[in-house]
């Protein structure tokens, strides 16, 4: 796409890795790997034999494509999410799923060793050949906490904290390349917002944490797999808010999230008219 980051990043791989309708190969990863749980939850109400053709089709484009944008995080998060599903949808299933996946990697050692090899040599890149940009990553994290505890919890104001990382990483020059993004939404919720942030990240957990109760306890006569939606989300967007440069500005992720806070009000009432009737 024109509007791709691949054009503009200059790597030895940025040509060939995907980004969909997206700038960044981190925001396509987490895009694909947020998403997947809703798509896997719907096709699970085609009828027939192709609901199965249509699951593993997906589940094995989506893997393809996380692997080739380098993504480490996106890559953990997505397999996390690929096996939460698996296990809920296929429990009585297991076996079954088991040979046929079997099946499958017997045929593509066998028919394609050289994309097997090639797979494990991008997984493996991308956890090996980004030394730099861990430094880089740690190296914004402690400069952000220094300005947590300079500021005494008190914050330095919303949107603040990448303006006051330039300032702390290379004092009051200005450098028209230079990248400010925190690369940490909860360190930049405390930067901005000192113990209101703190507020928010309470918020946050325990929504994280009633989403976890609501699909371990809810009654069985409501979709399972619907139930265990939004923790997947939540869980990706965790994972996103590290991984990504902002998400503030990400539209996807707040959809996302959306979307689990839709079900999770659906599965509790769901509870409550079955707690009512009975």
């Amino acid at each position: 796409m024109p509007a791709s980051g691949a054009l503009v990043y200059d790597t030895t791989t940025s040509a060939f890795q995907p980004t969909g309708m997206l700038f960044n190969t981190n925001d396509y990863a987490m895009f694909l790997a947020i998403f997947l749980p809703i798509v896997f939850w719907r096709l699970t109400f085609v009828q027939g034999a192709w609901r199965f053709v249509w699951m593993l089709s997906v589940l094995s484009v989506v893997l393809y494509l996380v692997v080739m944008t380098y993504s480490r995080l996106g890559l953990i998060a997505v397999l996390l999410v690929v096996a939460a599903l698996v296990i809920q949808y296929t429990r009585r299933l297991a076996w079954l799923i088991g040979a046929v996946l079997t099946f499958l990697m017997a045929i593509v050692l066998l028919v394609f060793p050289q994309a097997l090899a090639r797979i494990i040599e991008v997984i493996d890149a991308s956890f090996t050949e980004k030394g730099a940009s861990t430094t880089d990553r740690v190296e914004r994290y402690q400069s952000l906490w220094e300005i947590v505890v300079n500021s005494r919890f008190r914050g330095v104001g919303a949107g603040n904290s990448p303006i006051q990382l330039n300032e702390y990483r290379l004092g009051h020059e200005v450098l028209q390349d230079a990248i400010l993004a925190p690369h940490n939404f909860w360190l930049e919720l405390l930067a901005d917002g000192g113990f209101m942030g703190l507020i928010a990240l309470g918020l946050f957990a325990s929504f994280f944490g009633v989403a976890v109760c609501v699909w371990w306890t809810g009654r069985r006569s409501v979709d399972r797999l619907l139930r265990l939606v939004p923790v997947l989300v939540l869980l990706v967007f965790m994972f996103a808010s590290v991984a990504l440069s902002t998400v503030i500005d990400k539209r996807y992720l707040w959809l996302a999230v959306g979307m689990a806070v839709s079900v999770m009000n659906f599965s509790m009432r769901s509870d409550w008219r079955e707690r009512g009737s009975g």
